[in-house]
């Protein structure tokens, strides 16, 4: 397969590179990116596994030439990740945040449609257009958006599920809704929950908790989501469909309680300002799991992960870390 990864440089597809290059996806044989490097993450690029061959284009997905530059006449797949990734900004950034994560979703979209080469479309969504629930939700559940960032993520699912039937069943398109993101990737993205609390209790800032801490949370290893797109794209029963992407649920009191043994430094602050992290939901993910997909990594191995790499402020006297990401790949 010939692969596109739109925003490859980024956080997910940093990450996603290295799992496609696995061995145990001999069926890849070029990974092209389309990346702008708004965020100048050139070391996402460094250091690839060297059995697939790897294009680059510095391009935007607001830019049909980009996009078709980038798919040309021989992608078998496309994996779109581009987008602006921050909930709480895209509050202040509405605009770029539809530009983007709407429009220019719908142009990746229409060249692809109208791509020949073109056979699967990995769509990444979240699982914040749940917004705030009751009980436990599952892909059949009402969405609610609280959020620029899932308003938008959302729209663009209906126009991703219809590829299918726009080309007589070309391109079979899938939807997956990550849960929050969280772990070290080349591409590291520090503002969500795990990797924010992470770094700040390493290096002793405060931790602002809105209320009790007990709002629940649905949260993922950046190596599992890299290994659900792989799969997906290897699983012809996933085509068409939505899927959560969900490694565990755990209220922010949970992430505390595997945060202050291992950063002795950690200091919490109770706020009732609202910041996003105040929405308390839980995702079911058994869709995906029962089709032979599970996560590799739990929540308490992704805390410790951050403490071996963190070592150098928390004092630790650890081993010689082998980044997680490296083994994910293979995992």
């Amino acid at each position: 397969m010939n692969i596109l990864v739109t925003g490859g440089a980024g956080y997910i597809g940093s990450q996603l590179l290295h799992t496609l290059a696995a061995e145990k996806f001999p069926r890849v044989r070029r990974i092209r990116v389309l990346d702008n490097m708004r965020e100048e993450k050139f070391p996402s690029l460094m250091n690839l596994p060297g059995n697939v061959q790897y294009e680059f284009i510095l391009g935007d997905i607001r830019e049909e030439d980009d996009i078709r530059k980038a798919l040309g006449d021989d992608t078998d797949a496309v994996v779109h990740l581009a987008a602006l990734c921050n909930a709480n900004l895209s509050f202040e950034r509405r605009n770029d945040t539809e530009e983007i994560n709407y429009r220019g979703a719908l142009k990746v979209v229409d060249v692809a449609r109208r791509a020949s080469s073109v056979r699967r479309l990995i769509y990444a969504s979240t699982t914040s257009v749940y917004g705030p629930t009751m009980g436990t939700v599952t892909e059949g559940s009402p969405c609610q958006p609280a959020s620029p960032y899932a308003e938008f993520k959302l729209k663009a699912e209906s126009d991703v599920l219809g590829l299918s039937q726009d080309t007589a069943g070309r391109v079979r398109p899938t939807v997956l809704r990550f849960a929050t993101a969280y772990g070290y990737s080349p591409g590291l993205r520090v503002h969500t929950v795990v990797n924010i609390f992470a770094f700040r209790a390493a290096v002793g800032a405060p931790l602002e908790v809105y209320g009790s801490g007990g709002q629940v949370r649905p949260f993922v290893h950046v190596a599992d989501i890299a290994r659900a797109i792989a799969f997906c794209m290897a699983d012809d029963r996933t085509a068409d469909e939505v899927f959560n992407v969900v490694g565990e649920n755990a209220s922010i009191n949970d992430l505390l309680d595997l945060l202050k043994p291992r950063f002795p430094k950690l200091r919490v602050v109770h706020t009732d300002k609202e910041i996003l992290n105040q929405i308390s939901y839980e995702v079911d993910g058994s869709k995906l799991h029962s089709l032979g997909f599970a996560p590799a990594f739990s929540l308490e191995q992704g805390i410790e992960e951050y403490a071996r790499l963190y070592g150098s402020f928390t004092r630790q006297l650890l081993p010689e870390l082998a980044p997680l990401q490296r083994s994910a790949a293979s995992a």
